[in-house]
């Protein structure tokens, strides 16, 4: 009995000369920064170039298992993500045997040439085992998926700053995220989370504001919630997270000002060349009268920021310019 192995990723060049190229996973070119593994192959023809492509094969694998493990242990990837790659790249390459054997044997033989060769230990597993009980969904994998249903797409970076704020909020009080299982979170997850929240505080050392903590704590239920859809969990994970309490009991009244967002830099360097290219007189204001050493002008005085029919443009609220 015959096996043979096609000959992939060899590509032929001018005058004969032969290319080994072949694409890196996703996850492994972000790692390494680099697309394409290529070289120039020194056989042409027979024994000689199925050797070297062989080695090739070999060198491509440890690269690919090197960046994974790389990715792994710095949170770039996920347990899941990490199992669904492996599977579909498993899947492609005992596709590319020939031959006459049965593909449990085909399997066999495929897993034990990548464990001699030192192989990303999740591809073998993934080569002999492809419909293994998946790694639990964790924290990462919800993010993700936030990012993607949420946030990708969105103008600005304000929201996918948030999200990167958030969750790194969370991973500094219970540890990074591909390490929390959604199915393990609990209440006390929530409570200390709760507690780091609280004692956190400003740049200037001042403790953060309530309101951004509602707001942060808004965008953690959410994608908690919206992971428990897309991946099938209903009845099997709760969000701990809903109940969190995050009201300082000795805290003084909110100021006003920190109940709203601040508006997001790309509209606040818009505003100042419009300001900058319209605005022809000191006053800023058509109706004077407003502007006086004690008053201001609001954003609807200000007809160079009006519509053409009169209406206001879609800035999120009213500024206030301060007058004399």
């Amino acid at each position: 009995m015959v096996m043979m192995m096609k000959l992939k990723h060899v590509d032929e060049l001018s005058g004969g000369r032969k290319r080994f190229r072949r694409r890196y996973p996703k996850v492994v070119a972000q790692v390494l920064g680099e697309e394409v593994f290529q070289v120039p192959m020194r056989a042409r023809e027979g024994a000689a170039l199925v050797k070297e492509q062989e080695a090739l094969v070999a060198e491509f694998d440890k690269i690919v298992a090197k960046a994974k493990r790389r990715a792994a242990g710095n949170g770039s990837l996920s347990p899941l993500e990490h199992w669904r790659e492996a599977v579909a790249e498993a899947e492609a390459m005992v596709e590319a045997i020939k031959g006459d054997l049965e593909e449990d044997d085909r399997r066999e033989v495929l897993a034990d040439d990548l464990h001699q060769r030192g192989a990303d230990p999740v591809l073998v597993k993934a080569v002999m085992a492809p419909e293994a009980e998946e790694p639990p969904v964790t924290m990462l994998d919800a993010k993700r998926m936030y990012f993607t249903e949420r946030v990708e797409g969105e103008k600005g970076r304000n929201k996918r700053d948030q999200l990167e704020r958030v969750c790194a909020r969370v991973e500094k009080a219970l540890g990074p995220l591909r390490k929390l299982p959604m199915v393990d979170l609990k209440r006390e997850h929530a409570r200390k989370l709760r507690d780091y929240l609280l004692k956190e505080t400003k740049a200037d050392g001042s403790p953060l504001a309530a309101g951004s903590l509602q707001r942060e704590k808004n965008m953690l239920v959410a994608m908690v919630n919206l992971a428990i859809v897309e991946f099938d969990l209903e009845g099997k994970v709760g969000n701990p997270f809903k109940a969190m309490d995050l009201t300082r009991k000795d805290a003084p009244p909110e100021a006003e000002g920190d109940k709203r967002e601040s508006l997001p830099e790309d509209v606040i360097r818009a505003m100042r060349v419009r300001v900058r290219d319209n605005v022809k007189e000191p006053s800023l204001c058509q109706r004077r009268s407003k502007i006086g050493p004690r008053g201001g002008a609001k954003l609807g005085h200000l007809g160079f920021l009006r519509g053409a029919r009169g209406g206001r443009r879609p800035v999120s609220r009213a500024l206030h310019v301060a007058g004399g």
